[in-house]
C-alpha cells in the first residue's frame, strides 16, 4: 500500500483533503487509477519522510515527491492514466497542465488572500483552525503576505495594494508625508472597511477566464478531456477547480464564473468529486512530534556551525539570531504544553488526563505553498 503525505485541509467538510492544488491533484490521480493508498494529512513538511509535500512512500521506502515525479513512479508501477494517449495527445496534455498551473494559481491566491472579505470571513478562520494555537495567530497573515509578494512580482495588485504603493512612492512626497501621520492600525483596517467592494474586474480574473475558456473548449461535451477515461490532465484541473468551486466564500467570483460561463467544467469537476471517496487515513501525528521536529531542526541548524570551538558574534554575525531561533522554538514548545495543561507549573493545575493532539507545523514549510504556487 502507498502512503501519501499531503498538506492538511481546512475544507474536509466539503470533501477536500488538502488546501494545496498539487496535493489534491495527486490524491485524485491515486483515486482514479485505483491504486491502494492511505492519506497522511500533515501541516508541516518536516513530518514528511523527505521534508517535501506531496510525498509518496511504499512500505518504509520514500518513493518520490512532487506531483510529476509521483506520477512518473506510478506509471512505472502500472498506474498510468495516460496509457491510452498517443504521442500528440501526451504533448497536448503537458501543455494544458502547464497552462493551468501558470494561470489558475494566481487567481486562486488572489481570491483567497487579496479579497479582504474572503480572507477575513472564510480563509483566515479556516486556516487558524487547521494550524491551531499558537501559530494560528500569525501563520494565516504570513501566508497572505507571501501571496501578495508572489502576485506583486507578477504585476497583480489589489486596489488597496495599489493605493499603498502610490502612497509609499518616494516621489509622492505629500502622500508619503500624510501616510507617516496615519497610525498603522488604521492602514491595516482600511481594507476591511471596503470588504464589500466588488473586485471581480481585477485583471487576474480575466487571465483565469482565458484559461477556463480554453479548457472548456477542449473538454466540450466529453466526459473527460481526452474522451471517456480520465487522464493526468483531468486530475490537475480537478485539483485547481475544486478549490474554486467547493469552499464557500463571501465573494465567489471564480465559482460564479465557472458555473455560469463554463458549466461543462463545473459538471466535469462534480463528476470527479463524486468519485473521490474518503481516503483511508494514516495514524494521526501527535502535536509533540511536530513541535519536537521544529525544535530539532533549530538545534541541528545551530549545531552545524563550521567551527568546533565556541563561536562568538565576530565569528558568526548570525549567532544571536540562531540562539533566538532555538530559544523561541523551545519557548513555544514549553509555553504551549503549559498553556494546554499537558505540563503544569508548581502551584497551578495538575497534568491533564489525556494529552491533546495538534497538527504539527513549521512556518517556513507552510509558506512554501504560496511561494512556489505549485509543484
Amino acid at each position: 500500500m502507498y502512503s501519501l503525505y499531503s498538506w492538511g485541509s481546512p475544507f474536509t467538510a466539503e470533501g477536500l483533503h488538502s488546501f494545496d492544488p498539487s496535493c489534491l491533484s495527486i490524491q485524485a490521480y491515486l483515486q482514479l487509477s485505483q491504486a491502494e493508498w492511505q492519506l497522511h494529512n500533515v501541516s508541516s513538511a518536516s513530518l514528511s519522510p523527505n521534508n517535501c509535500l506531496p510525498a509518496l512512500t511504499c512500505g518504509q521506502a520514500v518513493v518520490e515527491s512532487g506531483f510529476w515525479r509521483i506520477v512518473e513512479f506510478l506509471k512505472s508501477e502500472g498506474y498510468d492514466l495516460n496509457a491510452e494517449l498517443d504521442e500528440e495527445q501526451q504533448s497536448q496534455s503537458t501543455a494544458y497542465v502547464s497552462m493551468v498551473q501558470d494561470s489558475l494559481v494566481d487567481a486562486l491566491l488572489f481570491s483567497w488572500y487579496l479579497v479582504s472579505e474572503n480572507f477575513a470571513e472564510a480563509i483566515r478562520p479556516r486556516l487558524a483552525k487547521l494550524f491551531g494555537f499558537p501559530l494560528s495567530l500569525f501563520i494565516p497573515t504570513q501566508l497572505k503576505d507571501h501571496a501578495e509578494s508572489r502576485l506583486e512580482s507578477r504585476g497583480i495588485h489589489s486596489a488597496a495594494a495599489a493605493e499603498t504603493k502610490t502612497a509609499s512612492d518616494p516621489s509622492n512626497t505629500s502622500a508619503n508625508s500624510l501616510r507617516s501621520k496615519i497610525p498603522r492600525i488604521y492602514l491595516l483596517a482600511k481594507e476591511g472597511f471596503k470588504s464589500h467592494e466588488d473586485k471581480s474586474t481585477n485583471p487576474v480574473y480575466a487571465q483565469a477566464k482565458k484559461c477556463l475558456d480554453t479548457l472548456s473548449k477542449k473538454l466540450d461535451k466529453k466526459e473527460y478531456f481526452f474522451g471517456s477515461k480520465p487522464t493526468a490532465l483531468d486530475t490537475v484541473v480537478y485539483g485547481y477547480l475544486s478549490l474554486m468551486l467547493y469552499p464557500d466564500l463571501p465573494q465567489s467570483t471564480l465559482k460564479s464564473m465557472i458555473i455560469e460561463e463554463f458549466p461543462n467544467l463545473s459538471e466535469f469537476c462534480d463528476r470527479i468529486h463524486a468519485q473521490m471517496e474518503p481516503p483511508s487515513m494514516g495514524p494521526e501525528q501527535n502535536w509533540a512530534a511536530g513541535v519536537g521536529s521544529m525544535v530539532k531542526q533549530s538545534v541541528l541548524q545551530f549545531a552545524s556551525l563550521r567551527s568546533y570551538s565556541l563561536p562568538t558574534t565576530q565569528d558568526d554575525p548570525e549567532l544571536a539570531s540562531k540562539i533566538v531561533s532555538v530559544a523561541g522554538a523551545l519557548g513555544i514548545f514549553f509555553g504551549y504544553t503549559i498553556y494546554k495543561g499537558i505540563l503544569s507549573i508548581p502551584g497551578t493545575r495538575s497534568l491533564t488526563p489525556a494529552a491533546q493532539t495538534l497538527p504539527a507545523f513549521s512556518s517556513s514549510d507552510i509558506l512554501s505553498v504560496v511561494k512556489g504556487g505549485s509543484s
